[in-house]
């Protein structure tokens, strides 16, 4: 009995607390949905006057609108709230409202805007950009926030950040300048790092260069560069020749900040604005510029090892655009010197300059006269020699007293400078094969269309142009063995070897008097020798300097065998030869049939032979009788002397 009566008091209390839940919920759902109700006829009341497009009222002296778009504020994030939640002290049916209602305060709900008063925003108003009754949820407020910033930012500077790459790329303002509440001034000093959240390689490479170097080092000069100072700050310049013509020439070309005219000075630097890659830019076409050099970010001193422009990294820099030119350098004479850290071995800035770069083919500056005084200061400097055939020094200075620098002086562009015989960069030693001065290709060198196309022409085919292609006989004469290296005179001067008779007799010795180079190609011997026991040389000798001497018969380039019908000395040809108008003009076919370089001991020589032997023998026979004669007078003489005197009296 007892079990049954504690059972039903539990059962009451379980029936009693179902029953107080029930009223509870019927209580606070019956209240929801009066507040609901209330609300949504708090709303509907204010909407019906704040719904029409044309409500104004008075602020100060000012009409303001009032209008509420009921769409948009059903849509926005305070769409459930009563309008008396933010407009407090306002009476629904007080109308109009009472003037002294107080404005509305959005940190009454919105207690999380800590910090907002230390923000460049803190004057501002939450409705300047979160706008009054069409607030969008945060998300939607980020996704818009850039124009939601240039509604209010309408300076030129700003709004030009719709145009940006920034702009392009999604980037928002608060995604650099943070959140709206938070938003605060950047300092020169912050920007690196700011920047560097999204372009981390740029600014490792920046912190290594030598703009960083001095913010580093508490450089207070606002003029040294930070990202923004070359790129913009809202704008965002990404052309080569934007940043170049509005940032580096900005600070550059500035007296003030770069004083004097010595390297890295405005003067310097203004160089560039007259140079080849300058005047190529400006038609819009590709070309170099400050940061194709320098370097973007990784700008370093030129005095830096890992500098782009230090002295010998510059072939690898201007290799970027030049690859070919740089490619023939590298294996030149000049390039492998550099490679191996030798500090007179020109670099391209030593010929081209730095930034006073000039065309080659239309600028005074690589005019020919000033490619041989370029090439002329070092090679002075140094003193720096050709060896000659003969194994003597050939100074490159020489070349001063050429016919070739000569006449260059006289404004002759067409007369040959260093470039046009060793190359504008693939300058290579003359024992190199691929030499341009290598003995075998320094005849093609000379005989250049615009240089000495006839010479070669001539040379073409003559007996020396033969063996020169034959084997590469390293014993024909080429241009330079008669008529040398860089000391090229002209014709008519004294002191040329080649003006004169003897001169050219002693040229063409210096090679057909050795009887080892004439036995080694089957060529007569003695040929020097019997021609100067010649009438021809024995004038020579005697300083005739009309007397025929070697080219004169044989001619100067054409030179060709006695068989070859073109040759001067050819029998169809001989009589012509002699009777040249400074010779023998008269000269008949009979007059030509006797031999020039004649051996007086030789039987071939004929009469001669027999003629000279016998003067030979009738002089050594003169010659012996006189001195037998004076011996034998001699000897009367000492006898006499040696007689007594007696005897002498006697007689």
């Amino acid at each position: 009995m007892y079990l049954k009566k504690k059972r039903l008091k539990i059962n009451i209390k379980y029936i009693a607390a179902f029953l107080i839940s029930l009223c509870l919920i019927i209580f606070i759902s019956i209240s929801a949905v009066e507040y609901t109700t209330s609300k949504s006829k708090d709303i509907d009341d204010c909407l019906a006057c704040h719904e029409d497009s044309e409500l104004q009222m008075e602020s100060g002296t000012k009409q303001i609108s009032v209008f509420v778009n009921p769409e948009l504020y059903k849509k926005s994030v305070h769409g459930s709230a009563e309008c008396s939640d933010c407009h407090l002290n306002y009476n629904p049916d007080e109308i109009p409202h009472s003037k002294n209602s107080k404005a509305v305060e959005c940190s009454t709900c919105h207690d999380d805007l800590k910090g907002i008063e230390h923000s460049v925003h803190a004057k501002t108003e939450c409705v300047d950009c979160h706008g009054k009754h069409d607030i969008m949820p945060v998300k939607e407020t980020q996704a818009e926030s850039s124009a939601n910033c240039l509604s209010c930012h309408k300076k030129k500077s700003i709004t030009q950040f719709s145009s940006s790459i920034h702009s392009k790329k999604g980037v928002k303002c608060n995604d650099c300048h943070g959140d709206g509440h938070q938003v605060k001034k950047i300092s020169r000093n912050q920007i690196t790092d700011l920047c560097g959240k999204c372009h981390n390689d740029s600014k490792m490479n920046f912190k290594g260069s030598i703009h960083h170097s001095a913010i580093k080092d508490g450089n207070k000069n606002k003029n040294t560069p930070v990202c923004t100072d070359c790129h913009g700050s809202h704008k965002i310049v990404t052309s080569k020749f934007k940043i170049e013509s509005e940032a580096c020439m900005k600070c550059h070309l500035d007296e003030k900040l770069f004083p004097g005219e010595e390297t890295g000075s405005a003067k310097f630097v203004a160089q560039y604005k007259t140079s080849v890659h300058a005047s190529i830019g400006k038609g819009g076409m590709e070309s170099a510029g400050c940061t194709d050099c320098h370097g973007d970010h990784m700008i370093q001193s030129p005095d830096d090892p890992k500098s782009s422009t230090k002295r010998a990294q510059l072939v690898e820099t201007c290799g970027k655009c030049h690859a070919d030119v740089v490619a023939n350098f590298k294996k030149s004479k000049h390039g492998k010197e550099l490679i191996n850290n030798n500090k007179d071995a020109p670099t391209c800035s030593d010929c081209h300059g730095e930034h006073n770069i000039q065309a080659t083919l239309s600028s005074d500056e690589f005019s020919k006269l000033n490619i041989a005084n370029k090439c002329i200061s070092c090679h002075e400097k140094s003193k720096l020699a050709e060896k000659t055939k003969e194994g003597n020094d050939e100074m490159v200075i020489d070349f001063k007293n050429s016919v070739h620098y000569k006449a260059l002086l006289k404004g002759d562009m067409s007369s040959a400078t260093c470039s046009d015989c060793h190359g504008a960069h693939e300058m290579d030693k003359p024992d190199d094969p691929h030499s341009r001065v290598n003995r075998n290709n320094i005849v093609s060198t000379c005989g250049q269309s615009n240089c000495h196309s006839s010479e070669l022409a001539e040379y073409s085919g003559s007996v020396h142009d033969i063996s020169q292609s034959e084997k590469e006989n390293p014993n024909v004469p080429t241009c330079n063995t008669c008529h040398g290296n860089h000391i090229i005179l002209k014709a008519d001067e004294k002191e040329n070897k080649l003006s004169y008779s003897k001169g050219i007799v002693q040229t063409c010795s210096d090679c057909h008097d050795s009887r080892v180079i004439n036995e080694k190609y089957d060529i007569k011997t003695k040929q020097v020798e019997t021609f100067k026991e010649s009438i021809h040389g024995i004038y020579i000798q005697f300083g005739d300097e009309k007397a025929a001497n070697c080219a004169s018969c044989h001619g100067t380039h054409n030179i060709r065998r006695e068989d070859d019908p073109q040759s001067s000395i050819h029998q169809s040809n001989i009589s012509k030869t002699c009777g040249q108008t400074d010779c023998h003009p008269n000269a008949s076919v009979n007059f030509v049939k006797g031999k020039i370089h004649l051996d007086p001991k030789s039987k071939d020589s004929g009469f001669i032979y027999y003629v000279s032997t016998f003067f030979k023998y009738f002089t050594f026979t003169i010659l012996f009788s006189l001195f037998l004669y004076i011996v034998l007078d001699l000897r009367s003489k000492i006898r006499e002397r040696k007689r007594p005197k007696s005897e002498n009296n006697d007689e």
